[in-house]
């Protein structure tokens, strides 16, 4: 092969590469470029940086996950963030919030008036305020912060994946309130200029697995590569869901399953007792497991392990307010009502109502505010 031959094959290679590209970024560029446009979260604190507002549309973040960015649901997504970076829309340091909520990326979703906390806050016609930002570590967080000061109730909520015996465990309890003292006392520099963000670049390894998992939805009906599954429902739709709602499906149906998260969400509960404090616990169902009634039987993977019923029963025996949000939600989908977006991980507004009202009944029923 001569030299000239070689250089004219690798620069129709190399321009072909890059029309590749740049025709693939046409299709997922508006995607990759929307968590630029949220309001930034610490990846150490959890918190949103403060006294920000932005209306961005979007859709949901399993349509992102997988690519199939045709199968999003465009929606306006409304955030406002308070002095201390939390979520909430009208914050005033002069007021009382007696009741208090915290958890994972559910206490975070829907917009500013749909929020669980505001939803909440409506249905009680009390002050309500959002601390949610890490999990696991936000009730540790809330036991050393000056959010407990006025509070009555705490409702702390959890997605069900994320409550195993791993980060549910009494034995990390000192470890949880080392780091959640640390990240209180920790102060972020909104201001400074992150040098390990890059450019977005036209070529990049999100084209390919557009164009992989777009070619395999095609053909099989699911994508082939990252964190999201399809299913069909038994009316003929597809449930979009994250994968690992089938690693948390399969536990076993014992004890096991249960006992150390029992133990540590009533440590927890004991914690705030001791300070006159009621907690109200909240698990929600991953979404594979509120929709698996409706699975056609050839994709159901097992027997369900009812692990939201037996944990929330337990709970209750152990003297914990804990409400099982599995069967509310799939009467509701039973009914035809969805209580998750198609395009996300999360409950919409639907779900959301469903489980504020059941935690207003909660708190009226035994009169935890008087």
């Amino acid at each position: 092969m001569s030299y000239k031959y070689f250089v004219k094959v690798f620069t129709i290679a190399i321009i072909s590469f890059l029309i590749f590209h740049i025709i693939l970024y046409g299709f997922t560029g508006e995607a990759l470029s929307l968590p630029d446009k949220f309001i930034k979260r610490s990846a150490y604190t959890g918190r949103h940086e403060p006294q920000r507002h932005i209306e961005v549309t979007a859709f949901g973040d399993l349509a992102r996950l997988s690519y199939l960015y045709r199968l999003g649901v465009r929606r306006k997504v409304v955030d406002t963030s308070d002095q201390n970076g939390y979520l909430n829309k009208d914050y005033n340091d002069n007021l009382t919030y007696p009741v208090l909520t915290v958890g994972d990326s559910f206490m975070l979703c829907n917009n500013d008036d749909e929020r669980f906390s505001m939803l909440l806050q409506n249905k009680l016609n009390i002050n309500c305020y959002n601390a949610a930002a890490n999990g696991v570590l936000d009730p540790f967080s809330f036991l050393q912060g000056d959010l407990m000061k006025n509070a009555k109730v705490l409702v702390w909520e959890s997605v069900e994946r994320n409550i195993n015996n791993d980060s549910f465990n009494i034995g990390k309890v000192d470890f949880y309130y080392s780091a959640s003292k640390k990240k209180n006392e920790y102060e972020e520099n909104w201001g400074k200029k992150n040098t390990s963000h890059k450019q977005l670049a036209v070529v990049n390894s999100s084209n390919i697995k557009f164009l992989v998992n777009n070619l395999s939805y095609n053909i099989t009906g699911k994508p082939v590569l990252d964190k999201v599954d399809i299913v069909k429902l038994r009316n003929g739709r597809d449930l979009m869901f994250f994968h690992d709602d089938l690693v948390s499906f399969n536990k076993t149906g014992d004890f096991e399953d249960i006992c150390q998260p029992v133990a540590f969400i009533s440590y927890i509960n004991e914690q705030l007792k001791a300070k006159g404090i009621t907690l109200i616990f909240l698990a929600v169902p991953d979404k594979f497991n509120a929709y698996y009634d409706e699975i056609v039987e050839e994709q159901k993977t097992k027997k369900d392990p009812h692990f939201i019923e037996r944990l929330t029963s337990e709970l209750q025996k152990n003297n914990v307010i804990a409400i099982n949000l599995i069967d509310p939600f799939r009467n509701e989908i039973r009914e035809g009502r969805d209580v998750y977006y198609f395009d996300d991980t999360h409950w919409n507004g639907e779900g959301a109502e469903i489980a504020a009202g059941l935690v207003a009944q909660e708190i009226i029923k035994g009169k935890l505010l008087d």
